[in-house]
């Protein structure tokens, strides 16, 4: 099917080409989505007269669904066609938005967003698979450079964008702009797709075992989200983390004696996956609770507006999204861990300072831009040196499965590190304690991290990029 694909790309080269655009267009809206919720936390938990708690649901369970779904999106994907899953998974997003919003309580919002998620995790796998395609064989490297560069600047623009919209015209009509946008991109993709054969392959994922991820995954955020309002030793608290222990083990048992498991274990006996999924987990998936603690200190306690705190929050993806790109292919070149330990120790070194050194009195140009760009660079050499490693031993038979599940990875921790963020918040004196708090997550996170890194060969064996392959 995939040769199929790339001749007709090779056939239709101006069509592939438009194609790739509109690809590129619908990860843009789906990308903006991730920031524009965060910008737009506070707002609807004041709308629902909701606890942030509550609210925080809307962000988790999003994680929570794409991280259970990703691996079932990528098998549909290979069986089903990735053209017709990618508009498939698209459709479900655009629905899923709209019902957002709308939603009249807070739990049919938390609903909506994993309809949005579960859209987005048959999304993905596909849109990657395409965006492969349509460059063809010789070219993936320009491809996948493209791609994250596509997302870098999703990033970058969504704080501010979604702050505009939050404060202009309320959060809602941030929701409800994809409907409009995302059926014009639907329009053209319907147009310009090839829509391949499906395959015969009759196998299913485990699918019980995504609900299983799903309980589990959710237990355990459960008990860390309440555990503020519950109390750290209540019987519901405790039972919620007994629950997720419990899940958690059944999905491993059941995962052993599945033909097709929703979590291969077989690939934990690779090392470099097995560090490269850990570190994605430690290192990658902080940002979710390192954006949300930075923007709720720079509205509460330096008083900036949601516009201008998205404006200065751009920065990290700004930066780190350029340097994503070419620090895949540093590591590539040079090895996992020269780029590895260099990016997770100037992560950990911002934080620290994030940490002592930001407070009550503004010091935007002087202290706050100086450290957030010192970040975003240790981001921009970890984040894709953790992903690379992760699937740099995995066979081509399996390197779909290893990398969703090294997605998996990285959804859990961003899921985990944004409640964790949310109770620390919560609790914290005020809004610089909390910040302190986040940042010192992010610090103990990373250090957890670096012995995994330093352990790694100090040099892989790799070649050297072919120019051809890699010329824009």
């Amino acid at each position: 099917m995939t040769d199929e694909i790339a001749r007709s790309a090779t056939e239709r080269p101006r069509v592939s080409r438009l194609a790739f655009s509109a690809i590129g267009a619908a990860m843009v809206l789906t990308s903006l989505n991730f920031s524009v919720s965060f910008v737009a936390f506070a707002e609807i938990a004041e709308s629902f007269d909701a606890s942030t708690t509550t609210v925080s649901w809307a962000l988790t369970a999003f994680s929570i669904t794409v991280g259970a779904l990703i691996v079932p999106g990528g098998w549909a994907a290979d069986r089903y066609g990735r053209a017709r899953v990618f508009v498939a998974g698209l459709t479900v997003f655009l629905f899923g938005s709209g019902l957002v919003a709308i939603a009249p309580t807070v739990e049919l919002l938390i609903a909506a967003r994993v309809l949005q998620a579960a859209g987005a995790a048959f999304q993905s796998p596909a849109m990657l698979a395409l965006m492969l395609d349509a460059f063809g064989p010789q070219r993936r490297a320009t491809a996948v450079g493209i791609t994250g560069g596509i997302g870098g600047i999703a990033a970058a623009s969504g704080p501010a964008i979604g702050g505009a919209l939050v404060e202009n015209v309320g959060w809602r009509w941030t929701f409800a702009a994809n409907l409009p946008i995302g059926l014009v991109i639907l329009a053209a993709l319907l147009v310009l797709l090839t829509f391949e054969d499906q395959s015969q392959d009759r196998h299913v994922p485990d699918l019980f075992g995504a609900v299983l991820i799903i309980g589990s995954v959710g237990g355990l955020i459960l008990g860390i989200v309440q555990s503020d309002d519950w109390g750290y030793f209540d019987v519901r608290t405790l039972t919620a983390l007994v629950c997720a222990a419990t899940l958690g083990y059944a999905l491993v048992r059941r995962s052993e004696h599945r033909q097709n498991p929703i979590i291969n274990l077989n690939l934990l006996s690779i090392p470099s996956f097995r560090a490269g999924a850990l570190l994605q987990l430690l290192v990658a998936g902080s940002f979710g609770g390192v954006f949300l603690a930075e923007l709720a200190f720079l509205t509460d306690a330096w008083e900036y507006s949601l516009f201008e705190a998205g404006l200065i929050i751009a920065a990290i993806p700004a930066v780190a999204g350029p340097l994503t790109v070419a620090s895949g292919r540093w590591a590539d070149r040079f090895g996992h861990r020269r780029v590895l330990l260099p990016g997770m120790l100037t992560m950990a070194g911002a934080g620290l300072l994030l940490a002592n050194v930001v407070g009550d009195l503004r010091a935007l140009w002087t202290v706050w831009i100086p450290l957030n760009v010192l970040y975003s660079i240790g981001v921009g050499l970890a984040h894709a040196a953790c992903q690379a490693l992760a699937v740099s031993d995995v066979s081509e038979r399996e390197l779909g499965m290893g990398s969703a599940m090294s997605r998996i990875s990285q959804e859990i921790g961003s899921a985990l590190t944004a409640a964790v963020a949310i109770t620390l918040l919560a609790q914290a004196a005020n809004p610089v304690a909390g910040m302190q708090a986040t940042m010192t997550m992010l610090v103990v996170l990373t250090m957890l991290g670096l012995p995994t890194a330093f352990r790694l060969p100090r040099s892989d064996t790799v070649t050297p990029c072919d120019s051809t392959a890699t010329s824009s």
